[in-house]
């Protein structure tokens, strides 16, 4: 016994050496040893920490046949050991082996697949990693409203956790993304907060980088809103910092680049060129060829509003040339714009035709890629909605037939004492089925809520999403009158997602919900009075039954605001044992109750009450305003 411990201490101390000396060219070969080495001793966290770092090794050189090395190690654990940890991670070196190979649909499905295993471990930290990862893709593929539901999504694991360096880089997106969609206030905030907690990275360079590249950020937001001094200042400080060009040389071009675009706009065209060509020259020397792209573009630009036309046709045909060699489509649309002024007669249309080409072929990749990211939410999310409900009817199948076992006995009992015990048996029944009966209703409302979620992300991701690039596109070739009446679209689009959306009352306490609701409506000359809202025990309240009176409370101060002509409005609550109630009163002008015909407003909520064995009514005079009466009982009974 004491000769297996000495030989498991052996191999264990070799695993550690091999760790410890995987470097240059006996990295791999050690890293690949120490994995093989766990494997064998089967020893669970060994086999995982291995397995990890070959597989970071490995995609740091972009080697997919070494990160596939791993996640079959990593499934190959999960099969034997149900490890949850390791199938989350093998799904995860899936994703980056797609990402080398530059197929951000397929990066994005198993980053999701991912994440989807990290919230039944409920590792908070790897949840938000991947919907960094999710939302990176995203701003890339320009799917800027994607990003940012995904981004606030993260933000809700990562805030809590403090974990900062996944942190600053959710609110770094998040602004990233607001700022294409036109948002550089809303950006800047976001990118204000990630600058207050980037002390608290405890790595100097690491800290030096993310504080120069929120200060070029913030500049920007400036930038956009014509606060060009402004924008100057925040682009000058970064660049007074201590030997920037040599200790972070990207930092230092992209504040010199953002500085010069300034003084373009300014109009001060030579000092623009001059900052660009010294932008250039920095990225040759450190042989970034997609940044250089841009330098060509920017010099092309300012050099044909300087009339100096063989030095804007010689830059943008270079930026061309290394736009298509780095895929950096933006500045390929750009030279080729620039060169179809540049040229004349059939050359001066081919890059015409090239441009209007490629353009029309990014916005139908730029258009199905967001529709797969929406997709894969939906399927997935569909699939865990189908599982639930698939769980909830087979217990109720089960309570059925244990219900019916129950009854039968009952029965034989009761028939052996009396008809007195048989009436009161059959009592019981008839209050246990309306029990059942309430339940499956109960069920119902939830499977239709857990519906109109689903339509409401659908219009909110695809629809919506749709509807901004399309914006966005009008814009870019001047189509503003076009562009603003698809902004109201957009808008009427996104509220009515919001109408059909509502949080989870287990999320948000349903008092906050409806105080939410009069924070929305509550206007000067509209008013809204909450009365004996805390003299109901919320939390013992069904949660169907609280989606139900906030619905109606919803409807009806819609109804008394945009109808009635109401200037103020009373929610009075109540309880018993056995029921809820709920009085919805306005000052508004009334109604002749027998002679009017209920619109639909109303007649979805009495709909709703009746639906789960609630009692309904309305009481309205002329010019006296309407009270709305609502009682549900707790038990369905």
């Amino acid at each position: 016994m004491s000769s297996q411990k000495k030989e498991l201490g052996k191999n264990i101390d070799s695993i550690a050496f091999y760790l410890k000396n995987a470097k240059g060219a006996d990295k791999f070969p050690y890293l690949k040893r120490a994995v093989l080495l766990s494997e064998e001793l089967k020893i669970d966290s060994l086999i995982k920490q291995t397995s990890i770092e070959y597989a970071k090794q490995s995609y740091f050189i972009k080697d997919t046949l070494g990160l596939t090395f791993s996640k079959n190690k990593l499934l190959k654990h999960f099969q034997l050991k149900k490890d949850s940890f390791s199938l989350a991670k093998a799904y995860h070196l899936e994703a980056l082996n797609h990402k080398i190979k530059n197929n951000l649909d397929s990066t994005f499905y198993y980053y999701h697949k991912s994440k989807n295993v990290s919230i039944a471990l409920k590792d908070s930290l790897e949840i938000g990693r991947r919907l960094l990862s999710m939302a990176i893709i995203q701003v890339k593929e320009l799917d800027f409203i994607g990003c940012e539901i995904t981004t606030i999504e993260g933000l809700k694991y990562i805030e809590p956790l403090k974990k900062y360096r996944t942190l600053i880089s959710l609110y770094q997106t998040l602004g990233n993304a607001l700022g294409h969609l036109k948002k550089p206030k809303e950006a800047r905030f976001y990118y204000l907060k990630a600058q207050k907690i980037c002390k608290f990275n405890t790595v100097k360079h690491r800290r030096e980088k993310n504080y120069l590249n929120l200060l070029s950020n913030i500049g920007m937001t400036y930038k956009d809103e014509g606060n060009l001094k402004k924008a100057a200042s925040l682009f000058k400080e970064g660049l007074n910092s201590d030997s920037l060009e040599t200790k972070h040389p990207k930092q230092y071009q992209a504040l010199l680049g953002n500085l010069s675009a300034v003084y373009f706009r300014e109009g001060k065209t030579e000092k623009a060129i001059e900052g660009y060509k010294i932008v250039l020259k920095s990225r040759i020397k450190t042989k970034n060829l997609y940044s250089q792209s841009v330098s060509h573009s920017f010099l092309a630009e300012a050099y044909l509003k300087n009339k100096k036309y063989s030095l804007a046709k010689k830059h943008a045909k270079r930026g061309l040339e290394l736009g298509k060699e780095t895929r950096n489509n933006k500045q390929v649309l750009e030279c080729l714009e620039f060169l179809s002024q540049l040229t004349k007669g059939e050359t001066a249309k081919k890059y015409l035709k090239d441009y209007i080409k490629l353009s029309d072929s990014l916005f139908t990749r730029e258009r199905s890629l967001k529709n797969q990211f929406a997709k894969v939410r939906y399927e997935t999310e569909k699939k865990d909605i189908e599982n639930e409900y698939l769980k909830e009817e087979n217990a109720r199948k089960h309570l059925e037939l244990e219900t019916e076992k129950q009854h039968k006995i009952i029965g034989w009992l009761l028939a052996g004492v009396s008809v007195l015990f048989i009436g009161f048996g059959l009592s019981i029944v008839s209050i246990r089925r309306k029990k059942m009966i309430f339940e499956a209703k109960m069920q119902q409302i939830e499977a239709r809520e857990k519906e109109r979620q689903q339509i409401a992300k659908s219009l909110h991701d695809e629809v919506a999403g749709d509807i901004s690039m399309l914006h966005l596109k009008l814009e870019k070739t001047n189509q503003l009158k076009a562009a603003k009446s698809l902004d109201v679209i957009k808008e009427n689009v996104r509220n009515l997602s919001h109408q059909l959306s509502s949080e989870s009352f287990d999320k948000v306490p349903f008092k906050d919900q409806i105080i939410n609701i009069v924070s929305d409506f509550f206007e000067i000359d509209f008013k809204i009075k909450i009365i004996e809202i805390d003299s109901v025990l919320w939390k013992a309240v069904n949660n169907s039954i609280k989606r139900t009176l906030f619905l109606s409370i919803r409807e009806s101060i819609q109804n008394s605001k945009k109808h009635a002509q109401a200037t103020a409005i009373t929610l009075t609550f109540n309880e018993t044992k056995k029921a809820v109630f709920l009085t919805v009163s306005d000052n508004g002008i009334g109604f002749d109750v027998n002679s009017l015909r209920k619109g639909i407003g109303l007649k979805n909520i009495q709909e709703r009450i009746e639906e789960i064995n609630g009692v309904f009514s309305i009481e309205s005079k002329l010019k006296k305003g309407t009270i709305i009466n609502i009682e549900i009982p707790k038990s369905g009974k």
